[in-house]
């Protein structure tokens, strides 16, 4: 089975996770302003460091359904 985001999941994936991190982190007004300053400016849908995020979200999603996967198959059934 293949699984893979599009760079628009990846980018939802990480607004999520910011938002999260800003309200239920205890951080000062001004981290949560950078950290919104950072996801504005430096992590837009065609930046460069989004597609590197993208390729890395896709690359550990697919080692862990591989591990996943393979461990399944070394579990004998009786147990």
């Amino acid at each position: 089975m293949k699984v893979e985001f599009e760079i628009e999941e990846t980018r939802e994936l990480l607004v999520f996770l910011c938002d999260r991190l800003i309200e239920d982190a205890g951080l000062a007004e001004a981290d949560r302003a950078t950290i919104r300053k950072w996801r504005g400016d430096s992590m837009r849908a065609g930046s460069p460091a989004m597609r590197d995020l993208h390729d890395k979200v896709n690359a550990d999603l697919a080692r862990a359904l591989e591990n996943r996967q393979r461990s399944s198959v070394r579990k004998p059934d009786w147990r």
